[in-house]
């Protein structure tokens, strides 16, 4: 995982490799690292095109971050994900809740074959 600044007001965390039990602890730590970043972002973007497999410990921590951020004043944004994490965030209706974007801007396309 790679925390960054992205330009004025915006963090962004790069993750890599899977979000599962295993790993849930890291990526809790490296959200928590963002969410606390100094002066406050006005967003972050988690960047998931990195990220191999998530499973619902990642989903769970991606839903903590987002409460926290939403608590402190601060946009969540999950971006790039593939289609294992499409098709998670539509089958347990997260994208409903968290703001997913896949490419230039767009947001999730409930009849993408791929989700």
């Amino acid at each position: 995982m790679t925390d960054r600044p992205a330009g004025p007001g915006t963090r962004l965390l790069v993750l890599d490799g899977e979000a599962d039990l295993d790993t849930a602890a890291v990526l809790s730590e490296a959200l928590d690292a963002a969410l606390g970043y100094r002066p406050a972002p006005s967003l972050i973007t988690v960047d998931c095109a990195g990220l191999t497999f998530c499973a619902s410990a990642g989903l769970n921590e991606f839903l903590r971050a987002r409460r926290s951020a939403m608590t402190a004043g601060i946009a969540f944004r999950l971006t790039r994900p593939r289609p294992q994490l499409r098709r998670l965030l539509r089958i347990t209706e997260v994208d409903t809740v968290l703001e997913v974007e896949v490419e230039d801007g767009a947001g999730l396309d409930p009849t993408d074959a791929n989700c």
